[in-house]
């Protein structure tokens, strides 16, 4: 239970408290309940979805569940997406790359990154049958959360200051193995064998994309590493349920 309420106090805005001090294992073996905290606010923005589909278009709908999953989150991956794009694209050294990431000031990559997010989240999930928008609303963010998870355990933190690093740094493969089979198992359940293969598929392929390229760039990752994978992967996924795969 302290490890689901460290999961929520980190991922959301929902008041949360926890009595007793939180050590870094347990904040670690708190990411293994990310994708399921991913499901739980999905399945918030599939109920809010529903129920502003009995006053407003398709359209107006979509745009309701988007903004609540980012306000939901208070945008915390959407601004590490945008600081990851203004310091990876800067053309600086990896020292100067990570002291752009920390400034809290967005540039013009990162703004151009931030927009194309929001605009490809909303026409992706404008081309999702109706019938499994419910359940693509429900599997996306965990999906995201899962790549977290995927590039935590698999790359080391790099950063400036502690922050992320305090659930980072004691990750281990049982962490992953129990975020896999969350997410894995609700992709497969809710969206069924073909779409839910697809998302997982892209998802994977996208993540371990964008985490070596990450390696590459700066040699690991950072807490605003992990948003942009998180974002990314959304993206991907609803990339292939938006597909006609028949």
């Amino acid at each position: 239970m302290v490890s689901l309420l460290v999961a929520l106090q980190f991922l959301t805005r929902i008041p949360v408290a926890i009595k007793s001090g939180v050590s870094s294992e347990a904040m670690a073996r708190s990411m293994a309940l990310f994708p399921l905290v991913g499901l739980l606010i999905g399945a918030l923005a599939a109920a809010l979805h529903t129920a502003a589909s009995f006053v407003f278009a398709g359209s107006v709908c979509d745009i309701i569940a988007l903004f609540f999953l980012v306000a939901i989150t208070g945008n915390m991956h959407g601004d590490g997406l945008m600081d990851t794009a203004d310091g990876f694209f800067s053309g600086k050294p990896r020292e100067r790359m990570l002291e752009i990431m920390h400034d809290s000031r967005a540039g013009a990559h990162g703004v151009i990154a931030g927009a194309f997010i929001v605009l490809g989240k909303f026409v992706l999930l404008g081309q999702v049958p109706g019938p499994l928008k419910g359940a693509a609303l429900i599997v996306i963010p965990a999906l995201g959360r899962w790549a977290q998870v995927y590039a935590a355990t698999c790359y080391p933190y790099v950063s400036r200051t502690n922050g992320t690093g305090s659930f980072v740094s004691g990750v281990v493969a049982r962490q992953l193995s129990i975020a896999t089979a969350t997410a894995a198992g609700a992709a497969l359940v809710l969206l069924g064998p073909l779409k839910g293969i697809a998302a997982l598929a892209s998802v994977l392929v996208a993540t371990m994309l964008l985490a070596r390229f990450a390696d590459r760039k700066i040699g690991g990752v950072t807490g605003d590493v992990l948003g942009a994978l998180n974002e990314c992967a959304e993206l991907a996924g609803l990339l292939l349920l938006g597909a006609n795969l028949g």
